[in-house]
């Protein structure tokens, strides 16, 4: 893939919000913003300014034993930006969030922070474009702790899916386009020969697996309109 000739992204600015993949993280204690998603788009679409506003282990819903979650990040993220993106979701399925339902505004449970994230963006950027992006499968190898891969249950008795749908549901219902990379990454953490080339924990991607995730990102921007 090269560069996308489009002219509207050169005094474009875009926050990337997000957890650990969107950091840069690659399972091995070497990653960061220098082999992510974020910086390697540069490649495809020449951004004014790209800024990573990634956090490992950063949850959607607010939880008891941290406060680094999306809901208390996003009023921080800079006013002034022309696109933001939202991938999140993994840590909240990994760590049993509750789901609650679709009209809730429980920020402890995965739809009502969704719809508290959701509104505080639109009350922030208005007239901006916000991106959801859906979390990408994973088969974590934690060497220590045993976490659910995406077709088995958390303990909240809940699969990925069930996360994945939740996030379509409410962009839905305020008119959020979705980037399924869930279903449409073209990376599966369930087949050895992906998983050794792109994903070294079968859930944080190599700087490969990040320049792979940045043109099926830089793709589906390169059809908004600003």
């Amino acid at each position: 893939m090269k560069l996308i000739n489009s002219n509207i992204f050169e005094n474009a600015i875009i926050n990337c919000f997000g957890d650990s993949t969107t950091w840069g993280d690659n399972g091995l204690g070497t990653g960061g913003n220098q082999i992510s998603w974020t910086t390697q788009i540069q490649k495809f679409l020449k951004f004014k300014t790209v800024r990573n506003y990634g956090l490992n282990g950063s949850r959607m819903a607010i939880t008891a034993d941290r406060d680094d979650s999306f809901i208390e990040r996003y009023e921080r993220m800079d006013n002034n930006a022309d696109i933001i993106t939202v991938l999140g979701g993994v840590n909240d399925f990994q760590h049993d969030v509750p789901l609650g339902n679709i009209t809730s505004t429980d920020p402890y449970c995965f739809y009502g922070a969704l719809n508290t994230i959701i509104t505080g963006l639109l009350e922030k950027y208005p007239d901006k474009v916000i991106i959801f992006m859906t979390p990408m499968k994973n088969d974590f190898v934690h060497p220590v702790k045993k976490y659910p891969n995406s077709f088995t249950f958390n303990k909240a008795h809940l699969k990925q899916i069930d996360y994945v749908n939740a996030i379509k549901d409410v962009c839905d219902y305020y008119s959020i386009p979705v980037l399924d990379l869930y279903s449409e990454s073209g990376i599966s953490p369930f087949n050895e020969n992906q998983a050794a080339l792109y994903m070294p924990d079968k859930l944080h991607y190599s700087e490969a697996g990040y320049l792979r995730l940045a043109k099926k990102i830089a793709g589906y921007l390169s059809n908004i309109q600003l």
